[in-house]
């Protein structure tokens, strides 16, 4: 056996493989896989090897084509056959809502050229013989559908590592992985140790236990799932052509031709969590119990739509266990606790999945970056709150709900609460429907009546009208927001100035002040968007996003010198509260011991201060609303002090509580960008309007050579009024301009002081014209859209300095 690698990646499925390949591809000598068993052996071999590109997130869907396309490429590259099939793709409508859930889906994948259109019913059945008609609304058909043998898929990326020089060990487990100190890793296995820089998880149903032997905890949990295939139907065998892909969501059921038959699958609505606590270590290539009445439900309703299915013979079922996430997605990157360990886990939909899995992972490891946003897909977007009850919880729901359409800014409460608030009784009292991130709760909305939870809706939902009331609180007297979940990191040391002036690329605040400022890749893409604020000398602290939290912290540790420079992780220990609105300041100034007049403590200020009594609370002059406003944070167990003190002070000038929907939609009034929706990994600072806050001149800094190098827009970020009517801009929609797709929707809502629905989004450079006539695709139809080049609200940001 090899004694040292660059890379071991462990697992032998199609995701350990593609993964091999890639970085073999990317030139990279020294590569081993190790294979507990033979290759495909878990979840791969029983897969149904259904491919797709219409999906989202956007991440997914680039994903999946990226996938899809490769499969003609290994093909050519090893000599082996994938066994493709193109046959195109068949999503059936069976409502309305459907419909309109398709429609949005549609337009979201025109940004990466995605095509796809409507069908009738009776052409939807001509080329899909085997539906009724009768039962559909309508069908999305996409060109890019088809599907692959999952063996042979597998063997083809094997063979093709094999001859860039890549080596496969099979029968081989892992027995432990031990980090040295200069952060590489001792593999062990029964046939000797492998010294490696790098290791990559991809061990599929034992992504926990390998997990385990590096001392973390994945957030994954194994399920039971059905598909079975059909005898000879003879309605196929008749026909002339290959069936496309089916699936029919509202039932949670997918469905391909097979020989002269069919596979049918289904998401049960009871879903059966199998071996808990872990894979057994001698399971390979076997099946579970059949238990097919768990699809009896889907079953039947399949048998409607799909009649030939009534008189099918059952030629073999197919209970095999798929490890999945809390949310279903796959688990990528750099685990944020070890140094050179990479995560390539939960991987669902692996064969639509896994050949883009293994090139934004190679493309990790070999360039210290995905090339993507890949927050969606990271596995530093769970804590550790998410393993155990947590992650089964989610599982079930998201299993048994995947017949159910998803809605825009859509809530699940299984699992939750996991880290309640201090004041979470005193919100709920109020009123406050609540959301979930990063652990932790918030506060939405506050409802008018006891009991009001959201609507689900593509239009505008129950809380349009209440978040409307509470943006115009918050222009015209004062709002108070719970502002606990954004991540809080404090900086401290002699080396702290130098350590961040390196890696953030706007400039350091003097003491008492604050800057927005960007983090950027080695690429001079945005990695982050900061604020910092300095307390002293040689203190800082940071905030930024809550889901962003673990991946910041694995980016300052990537980089982090020897001595001189102390983070402290302190996003859970401080709890926040968000003060805005004009008369913000009058209640502030009534519960705290410092002078807040704008002389002295100005926009962008930074201090300590006693507040209602309680020491040390940073208090910050900034607020995403454009208001006046002020950020407050202090240990959790003072929070609720604050709280009482600021709602008293408030009596009698108007303060009400409001929540982060409110926060949301002011802050389009401004055009701020939002971090995850605006503001990512897939953009440059020249594209999001971010260069204000970048000071290409102040030195080295983490991506200022690229910045150097001039700016290469692909797209440009533009805010637009858009007439929309009853219904409503979300996120996702396609902009065009002359009827010629030219950008699309980040994020939508409702500006409450101008009175205007909104949208923030990217437009191609040479189509950004604030005269052009542009639509924006909502909900199929195109409604006529203002590019604005200002900000719609207090465009020289008076009110803010004021």
């Amino acid at each position: 056996m090899q004694q040292v690698a660059r890379v071991v990646v462990i697992g032998g499925g199609i995701v350990g493989c593609a993964v091999l390949y890639h970085l073999a591809r990317a030139g990279w000598r020294d590569l081993v896989l190790l294979e507990r068993q033979e290759l495909t052996s878990g979840s791969s071999w029983h897969a149904a090897g259904s491919l797709f590109t219409l999906t989202q997130p956007n991440l997914a869907a680039q994903m999946q084509l990226y996938s899809f396309r490769s499969y003609r490429d290994i093909e050519r590259e090893s000599g082996q056959p994938v066994g493709f099939h193109l046959t195109g793709g068949i999503s059936i409508c069976r409502s309305e809502d459907e419909v309109l859930a398709h429609t949005r889906l549609q337009s979201a994948c025109r940004r990466l050229g995605i095509e796809s259109h409507f069908l009738p019913p009776e052409e939807a059945a001509s080329r899909c013989p085997i539906l009724d008609a009768r039962r559909m609304t309508a069908a999305l058909w996409e060109e890019e559908g088809g599907h692959v043998d999952p063996a042979s898929a597998t063997q083809a990326f094997a063979a093709a590592a094999r001859k860039l020089g890549a080596v496969i060990e099979r029968q081989t487990p892992v027995t432990a992985t031990r980090p040295r100190a200069d952060g590489s890793w001792d593999v062990e296995t029964p046939h000797g140790t492998i010294h490696a820089e790098h290791v990559v998880n991809a061990a599929g149903l034992w992504a926990r236990e390998v997990g385990r032997l590096a001392g973390v905890e994945l957030p994954l949990m194994p399920v039971e799932h059905h598909y079975l295939v059909t005898e000879t139907i003879p309605e196929i065998a008749a026909l002339g052509f290959e069936l496309p892909q089916i699936n029919d969501n509202e039932i949670g059921c997918y469905a391909r031709q097979e020989g002269r038959g069919l596979l049918f699958g289904a998401y049960e609505g009871r879903c059966t969590p199998w071996s808990r606590e872990g894979t057994p270590a001698d399971f390979g290539h076997e099946l579970l119990p059949d238990d097919l009445s768990r699809m009896d439900w889907n079953f039947e309703q399949a048998v409607g739509m799909m009649p030939c299915l009534a008189t099918a013979g059952v030629k073999r079922a197919i209970n095999g266990p798929m490890m999945f996430s809390p949310d279903l997605a796959p688990l990528l990157g750099p685990h944020p606790a070890l140094r050179n360990y990479f995560c390539a886990n939960g991987v669902m939909t692996g064969f639509n999945q896994g050949p883009g899995v293994g090139k934004i992972l190679a493309d990790w490891i070999t360039e210290g970056d995905p090339g993507v946003d890949a927050l969606s897909w990271d596995v530093a977007r769970f804590g550790d709150w998410a393993p155990g009850a947590f992650t089964e919880a989610r599982v079930r729901y998201f299993y048994e709900h995947r017949c159910e359409r998803g809605y825009p800014l859509q809530e699940v409460d299984a699992g939750r609460p996991v880290r309640p608030m201090p004041i979470q009784d005193r919100l709920h009292e109020a009123g406050a429907v609540f959301g979930f991130s990063f652990g932790n709760e918030h506060a939405n909305w506050f409802a008018p009546r006891p009991g009001q939870r959201d609507t689900l809706t593509y239009r505008q939902p129950n809380w349009w009208q209440p978040v409307a009331d509470e943006g115009r609180r918050i222009r015209e007297a004062a709002g108070l927001m719970e502002y606990t979940a954004l991540s809080k990191f404090e900086v401290r040391g002699s080396g702290a100035a130098a350590w961040l002036d390196r890696i953030l690329a706007g400039r350091l605040p003097a003491i008492g002040r604050l800057t927005l400022n960007p983090m950027l890749t080695e690429g001079g893409r945005i990695a982050g968007d900061l604020s910092a604020a300095r307390l002293g000398p040689d203190r800082f602290v940071l905030l930024g996003s809550d889901a962003m939290q673990l991946a910041f912290l694995r980016r300052f540790r990537r980089d982090l010198p020897a001595t001189g420079v102390e983070i402290v992780n302190r996003s859970v220990d401080l709890a926040g509260l968000h003060l805005c609105g004009p008369l913000s300041r009058d209640v502030l100034t009534e519960v705290t011991e410092g002078d807040l007049d704008s002389a002295r403590f100005p926009f962008l200020s930074a201090a300590e201060m006693t507040v209602a009594g309680v020491p040390d609370v940073i208090v910050l002059r900034v607020s995403f609303t454009g208001e006046r406003g002020y950020e407050l944070y202090m240990p959790r167990d003072r929070q609720a002090r604050v709280f009482d003190a600021l709602l008293a002070a408030g009596r009698g000038r108007g303060l009400a509580l409001v929540g982060s929907r409110s926060l949301m939609m002011t802050r389009l009034e401004k055009s701020f960008p939002a971090w995850g929706l605006e503001l990512s990994a897939d953009y440059t600072p020249q594209e999001a309007g971010l260069m204000r806050h970048v000071a290409v001149d102040k030195g080295d800094f983490v991506g200022r050579a690229a910045l150097s190098a001039g700016p290469v827009l692909r797209e440009r970020i533009a805010t637009f009024t858009v007439d929309a009517g009853a219904d409503a801009v979300w996120g996702g929609e396609a902009i065009f301009l002359e009827g010629e797709p030219v950008g699309y929707v980040t994020s939508g809502g409702w500006g409450p002081a101008v009175g205007q629905h909104i949208a923030m989004g990217y437009v191609l450079p040479d189509a950004w014209h604030h005269d052009a006539p542009y639509t924006v695709e909502v909900l199929g139809r195109h409604r006529a859209a203002a590019l604005q080049p200002r900000p719609l609200y207090d465009p020289e940001g008076k009110r803010m300095r004021a």
